[in-house]
This record gives structure tokens, sequence and C-alpha cells, in this order.
């Protein structure tokens, strides 16, 4: 490329270029047009020619350098796309934590280990569905599973890397729990007739309580399963169970449990277990 500069032709070539320039600088009109024509014509002729010089220049290279610089290049961009993606995982991560921000610095006790909703069971009525998190991420049977708002469910399976939640909708869940403001004390249980509308019910009350609309339902922590006081729910009915003569009230959770799409198993709580163990040792 040196050498193609310092030719005798390109630097006469140059001259005639500079003196055109200064020509379209100091004339107008028609005379303008035309050198302005002329500048143009010559100009494009210039690209022409360095571009073909650039070209030559790279075709002295090897098939064999040339092939190297392109597995050198589609390496970079085979790196560059895994630090991306990396990049978009720990994000992702770090958006689940901030989640359950608030609830990690009130309850500094709690183990969380964040996941999301790989599949739910659509012949499950009660909206239990599969996360992405297993027991090599020390998840087991019984922990309980955080909504951004409040509980929502319990592990009932879980293999290495994934495990099943069962929501507070089911039947098959039974949690102790209080009303906050009049201390009367039930289970959350589930039931067909109200899963469909995302309620789950506050059953077993006694003939005297004094459970009304809006009060907030929240865990016992009497059974050492569940941590103790997390939000399960707001009352908007009370019903009478003849069944089993018996009160209950209506609950409606504070997540849209069918279409909660990220939770945070909680693997371990100041007093987890501790019924249990007295009752081993018993």
């Amino acid at each position: 490329m040196k050498d193609f500069l310092q030719s005798p032709k390109i630097k006469i070539f140059l001259s005639v270029l500079l003196v055109l320039i200064m020509l379209a600088v100091f004339t107008r009109n028609v005379e303008n047009n035309f050198v302005s024509t002329t500048l143009n014509t010559l100009t494009y002729g210039l690209s022409k020619v360095t571009a073909a010089a650039t070209a030559d220049h790279d075709s002295n290279k090897s098939y064999d350098e040339l092939k190297a610089e392109n597995e050198a290049l589609t390496a970079a961009n085979r790196e560059l796309r895994a630090r991306l993606v990396d990049y978009y995982n720990v994000k992702e991560e770090n958006t689940r934590l901030w989640m359950f921000y608030d609830l990690k610095k009130e309850h500094e006790d709690y183990q969380l280990i964040p996941a999301t909703v790989l599949r739910r069971d659509t012949n499950d009525e009660f909206g239990s569905f599969t996360i992405d998190k297993g027991t090599a991420s020390q998840i087991s049977v019984g922990d309980p599973v955080m909504g951004e708002n409040g509980l929502i469910g319990w592990i009932s399976e879980a293999d290495a890397y994934t495990a099943k939640v069962i929501t507070i909708l089911s039947p098959q869940t039974s949690i102790g729990a209080i009303d906050n403001a009049t201390n009367d004390t039930g289970i959350i249980t589930g039931s067909a007739n109200y899963a469909d509308d995302n309620r789950t019910t506050f059953s077993k009350l006694n003939s005297e309580n004094k459970v009304e609309e809006g009060d907030i339902i929240t865990s016992s922590g009497a059974s050492g399963i569940y941590p103790k006081g997390i939000p399960l729910g707001e009352v908007i009915e009370i019903g009478y169970d003849t069944y089993d003569t018996s009160y209950y009230a209506v609950i409606e959770p504070y997540d849209d449990i069918k279409k909660v799409l990220d939770v945070a198993v909680v693997t371990d709580f100041d007093g987890q277990g501790e019924i249990l163990k007295r009752e081993s040792a018993e």
C-alpha cells in the first residue's frame, strides 16, 4: 500500500484532485456544477483504485493464514456468545433474588433457594407445578415454597434437579394458621369448590370464632414444618360446613398461584422440625 501511494501516477492524480477541489471552492453556478461532477467522477475512481489495492494486499495472504484468521474469529464469537448467555443467566438469577429481598431482610434466618416454574400439571385442578431446582440445591420434601407475596405450597417430590410443588389450593395441603386480628386458629387446606377461583379455605374454626372478612391469615408455625407469620391470604367469605359441623373461611391468596413463574424454597429456618424432634425424642 505504501508503494502504491508513492507511485508517480498517483502523485499526479492527487495533484489534479487538489486543483479541482480548489476550483470547486472558488467557482459558482454552472462552472461549479461542472467541477462538482468532475470531482465526483474522479473521487469514485480513486475509491475503486484504493479498494483494489486493499484487495490486492489481502490476496497476498495464504490460504492457511486466512483459514487461521477465520477460525480465530469464530472461536472469539463463540466465547462472546457464551459470556452473553452467562450474563443473562446471572441477571435472571439476581432478579429472582431481588423479588425475595424484603422477605430475606425481615427473616435473616431463612435459607432461600430461588427457582423457576418449569411446567404445570394440566391434569391437576389445584395448580401443582414443577420447578427447576432439586436435591442438588439442598431442597427436600416438605420444604415450604414462597411466592412473591406469601406462602403458596410445599415440596411433595424431589430429584437432583427438579421438584414438584403442591399448592395451598390442594386438599393435600394442611398448614396450621392464625387470624392476625382475632387470634383464631385453624387449618389452611384446599377445596375443589374454590380452587378454580384461586382460593383456599381456613377450616376447623370453633363455633365462637370472631373471624371477619378482610382479616389477614398467616402461618402459625405450630408444627415446625412452616415458618411462623408467613402471609397465606385474606378472608373474603365466612361459611359453615354441615358435614363436620364446623365453621370455615374462604381465603384468597396474595399471589395468583396458577400463574406464578418464580418462587423461593425455604430450605431452613429457625425452629424448623422442632416439634418432630421433640416427638421422636419422647
